[in-house]
């Protein structure tokens, strides 16, 4: 039997005033941190604080299932447009950013552009920004 692609997913867990998150394989597994649960043992995966630390677990795990395959690397600008009439430094931006934003790749697409085979990982490394000025614009000089 063909050996099929581990697709994972971060489902939803606790409820609105305690929200958690597990991480669930295409046969609906949960991972439990060392090992897969039983088909359906939702119980028995861990719960994370948020959906981010669930992300890079996700990131984790399946890296692990393709490192031994080349990789070639792509980077595609993110534009962030900000509008205030308060000063807003790169600082207080970064940390909004990383609470506020998520970059979620939809699990029924597959783990890349090939059927099997392949890995996409997406990653945005919010200390990286630098703000973009047009001629006769003023703004933040980057610090803090």
């Amino acid at each position: 039997m063909e050996k099929q692609p581990l697709v994972l997913s971060v489902v939803a867990a606790g409820n609105t005033s305690w929200p958690r998150y597990r991480i669930c394989d295409g046969f609906n597994r949960y991972w439990a941190g060392t090992h897969w649960s039983e088909p359906g043992d939702e119980e028995t995966g861990l719960l994370y604080a948020n959906s981010n630390e669930a992300c890079h677990e996700v990131q984790r795990l399946l890296m692990l299932e393709y490192m031994d395959r080349p990789c070639r690397t792509f980077e595609a600008p993110v534009t962030i447009r900000l509008f205030s009439n308060e000063k807003i430094t790169r600082g207080q931006l970064i940390d909004w950013l990383v609470r506020a934003s998520k970059l979620l790749m939809d699990p029924k697409a597959g783990n890349g552009p090939l059927a099997d085979g392949a890995l996409g990982l997406c990653v945005i490394d919010w200390n990286k920004i630098r703000e973009v000025r047009r001629q006769g614009e003023e703004g933040d000089d980057g610090g803090g």
